[in-house]
């Protein structure tokens, strides 16, 4: 990649869910929200002193939307209204958005830089008649074991599936993202020189009804598909999709397993048909690093949640690129 560049381009920067969640860390909701953010808003600012200026943040929200929809079930019969699932996307959006967007600003004043960041409430249209509502796919929350998974299915009606060797999980519909409401929005703030924060979650995924009204609904939208259409849909050159793993491997956790520095996009679409991503897992990211850079971006890098300026310089991560 040319550095050079790529300091005067659109880079969106995709956080997994992991951005506020680090492993075997004390469940405080100081330690593993702000003082985790911390660790990956501190990349982004040096990012902004090496000169790159115009970036936008999505992130997923993975177990903060599982959490929120819990608590709705667990506490049913002391609050018979409960929350649908489009609104605990949104709820979650607000948490997350205010913790980044905290979080940078406060590094930002620290180091004497004039940034900001700006949070915005992200809604994506999907087609009512998606497929996806009729067969659930999309994991969120905690992770249970098998005997618990098949006691919430019998108990509450959830469809649960094994995720990834990680455990079980419950499922929700997963529509693909085909609008992002609140582009024009993400357009204005960079203009103004913000850093934007947006498409949290997948977005609050929501329909216009014959009247042209736009509704949510009960679904999670995939983090990644967002991610990827927010970039083209603000015009972003780069895509960095920053996950739990260093690179994209082939035979991963097998024998042989492989890292993948640099690919073409008909390279990685046929490891995907070889099989190599797992659903659920890496499978959804390559697709919306090859559909970024299939539909005109200049280059995608998958990498380590705290590699974010050497993978963007070239030094680490799975780069992606136009052939």
């Amino acid at each position: 990649m040319n550095t050079s560049s790529i300091k005067n381009s659109k880079v969106l920067i995709a956080f997994g869910g992991n951005a506020l969640n680090v492993k075997g860390e004390a469940h405080t909701h100081q330690k593993e929200e702000f003082q985790v953010a911390r660790k990956s808003m501190e990349q982004l600012v040096e990012l902004i002193e090496k000169g790159y200026e115009h970036i936008i943040i999505s992130h997923g929200n993975g177990p903060q939307v599982g959490q929120i929809f819990l608590q709705q079930e667990l506490t049913k019969d002391f609050f018979p209204r409960q929350v649908t699932l489009d609104v605990c996307v949104a709820d979650s959006q607000g948490r997350i958005g205010y913790i980044l967007q905290n979080v940078f600003d406060n590094i930002c004043a620290k180091h004497g830089i004039r940034k900001r960041a700006f949070s915005i409430i992200t809604q994506v249209l999907v087609d009512p008649d998606d497929p996806a509502f009729d067969y659930p796919t999309k994991p969120i929350g905690v992770f249970y074991s098998k005997e618990e998974a098949e006691t919430l299915k019998q108990e509450r009606g959830w469809a649960m599936i094994e995720d990834a060797g990680r455990g079980y999980r419950r499922v929700v519909p997963s529509p693909a993202p085909l609008e992002i409401i609140e582009k024009n929005i993400f357009h204005d703030i960079l203009k103004l020189g913000f850093v934007a924060i947006g498409g949290g979650g997948g977005g609050i995924p929501v329909i216009r009804n014959k009247s042209g009204v736009l509704q949510g609904v009960e679904a999670v939208i995939d983090k990644d598909k967002t991610s990827a259409l927010l970039a083209r849909e603000v015009e972003a050159d780069y895509f960095v999709v920053l996950t739990e793993v260093d690179f994209v491997y082939l035979n991963f956790n097998k024998p042989g397993q492989q890292e993948i520095k640099k690919a073409t996009v008909s390279e990685m679409k046929t490891y995907l048909e070889e099989g190599h991503f797992l659903e659920g897992s890496m499978k959804p990211k390559v697709e919306a690093a090859i559909d970024f850079v299939q539909k005109g971006g200049k280059e995608s890098i998958i990498a380590g949640l705290y590699n974010l300026l050497p993978a963007i310089e070239g030094q680490t991560g799975t780069h992606i690129l136009p052939g």
